[in-house]
C-alpha cells in the first residue's frame, strides 16, 4: 500500500524541482489586486466621508435637543451656539444670559467638515450662529436649518432642521430638487 505525505504532494515525482509560483503568476495576482483596490477605493472614501458627516449631524442634533431640554428643566432661556474657529466647527450650549463669546467650553467637530452657508439659516451675531429656546423649550427667534458638508465635497450634505415653533427637530440630507424655501437640504 502506497502512502503519500503532504511533502510528497508538494514535490513532483522526481523531487528535484522547487515548488511555488512563478514570477509571472505573482505579477498577475498583484496586478489584479491593484485593479480591485483602485475600483473599491473611491467608494470606500465616499462611505467614510458620508459616515463622518452623518455622525457630526447626529452630534449637533443631540446638542440642540440638550439645549432645549436644559431650557425646560431649568425654566430659563438657553442657546445652542455654533461657530467656525480656526477652520474647525465648534458648538456649545449655554444659558442665554451668557454671551457666546464668553463661553469657554466649545466642542469641536471633525476638521474635515464645514458649514454650508447657502443652506444654513440659523440666526447669527458676531460670526456665531445660534438657536435660542425659551423657558418652555420653544424656539424664540425663528425656524432654521444647520447644514454640514465635507470639505472634499464628495459626501452628501446633511442637516438638522428646526421645523416648528415648539422646537421639533429632525435630521435631513441633500435632495436633488429644492423645497418651497429653495433649500436643497430638508
Amino acid at each position: 500500500m502506497n502512502r503519500f505525505s503532504f511533502a510528497d504532494c508538494l514535490m513532483n515525482r522526481r523531487g528535484d524541482r522547487e515548488v511555488g509560483f512563478t514570477l509571472l503568476e505573482s505579477v498577475i495576482v498583484i496586478f489584479l489586486l491593484a485593479v480591485i483596490a483602485s475600483i473599491a477605493a473611491p467608494s470606500w472614501i465616499r462611505f467614510v466621508e458620508n459616515r463622518r458627516v452623518a455622525l457630526a449631524i447626529e452630534e449637533l442634533h443631540q446638542a440642540i435637543q440638550a439645549a432645549q431640554r436644559a431650557s425646560q428643566t431649568q425654566r430659563t432661556s438657553w442657546r445652542f451656539s455654533l461657530r467656525e474657529h480656526n477652520g474647525v466647527i465648534e458648538w456649545a450650549i449655554h444659558p442665554n444670559t451668557q454671551a457666546a463669546s464668553t463661553v469657554t467650553t466649545w466642542d469641536a467637530l471633525s476638521p474635515s467638515l464645514q458649514l454650508d452657508p447657502a443652506d444654513t439659516t440659523l440666526a447669527s451675531a458676531q460670526g456665531i450662529y445660534y438657536v435660542r429656546f425659551g423657558y418652555r423649550g420653544e424656539v424664540v427667534h425663528r425656524l432654521s436649518t444647520v447644514t454640514l458638508q465635507s470639505q472634499s465635497g464628495i459626501a452628501k450634505k446633511r442637516c438638522v432642521v428646526i421645523s416648528t415653533l415648539i422646537g421639533a427637530t429632525r435630521r435631513g440630507q441633500e435632495q436633488l430638487y429644492p423645497n418651497s424655501n429653495n433649500r436643497y437640504c430638508y
